[in-house]
């Protein structure tokens, strides 16, 4: 009933409706007319019709918020990695589209916020090699450098340690990632491809005995 009385639609007939009282029978014209609407609004919520246009409405709208979180998140990850989310997300929805339990039964929807999850990540493993210096820290510390004092090789020590840490996690990231894709697009494939229904062999096979029960009776009329 609220997303009834909610609904643009019943909204801009509210307005449209006191707009109309007002001119004829002032405020309390337009106050009757406003109650008339929303209660006629929350009255249709009970028909089934209604409802399943209000429970699509309001799945669109969350899909749609769902949606413009995604791509706020990539921003940052770069054209790459959004343009690998938009091809997943298309054949997603082609899932959809095609086998909706299928869809359902992997939880591809929840699969692509986990795709946008591992990117965020990825790009802060980025991030935390960027503020390293990559190349500009050495592969290990020597143990006597006069030129350096104890505490600040122990510094560099850490870093490099985190460094290394950082590139590990990238490559798991990596793997992570190019893992969805290749799972994706392997239910794609599944779907786009339609099952063979096991009753067309015995359809078939039916059809051939009737053909052969009605040539061997002829043969036996012939005879």
């Amino acid at each position: 009933m609220r997303g009834a009385v909610a609904s643009p639609v019943c909204i801009a007939i509210s307005v449209f409706s006191a707009c109309l009282g007002l001119g004829y029978a002032g405020i309390i014209g337009a106050v009757l007319a406003m109650v008339a609407v929303i209660t006629l609004g929350a009255l249709s919520a009970r028909y089934r019709i209604v409802q399943r246009h209000l429970d699509r409405q309001a799945q669109l709208r969350t899909r749609a918020h769902r949606e413009t979180s995604r791509l706020r998140a990539l921003r940052p990850s770069g054209p790459v990695r959004q343009t690998q989310y938009l091809e997943l997300r298309d054949l997603v929805e082609s899932i959809e589209k095609t086998d909706p339990a299928e869809a359902q039964r992997f939880e591809l929807q929840d699969l692509l916020d986990h795709f946008v999850h591992l990117s965020v990540s990825h790009q802060r493993c980025f991030e935390a090699l960027r503020l390293a210096g990559g190349n500009e820290l050495p592969v290990a510390i020597p143990i006597t450098d006069a030129t350096k004092s104890k505490r600040r090789r122990e510094i560099q020590a850490r870093r490099i340690r985190h460094r290394d840490e950082c590139l590990r996690r990238v490559e798991g990231l990596v793997d992570e990632l190019e893992a969805i894709d290749e799972l994706v697009r392997l239910v794609a494939q599944r779907t786009a491809c339609p099952s063979i229904d096991p009753d067309l062999d015995r359809e078939i096979e039916r059809r051939l005995w009737e053909l052969d029960e009605v040539e061997a009776a002829l043969n036996q009329l012939s005879a």
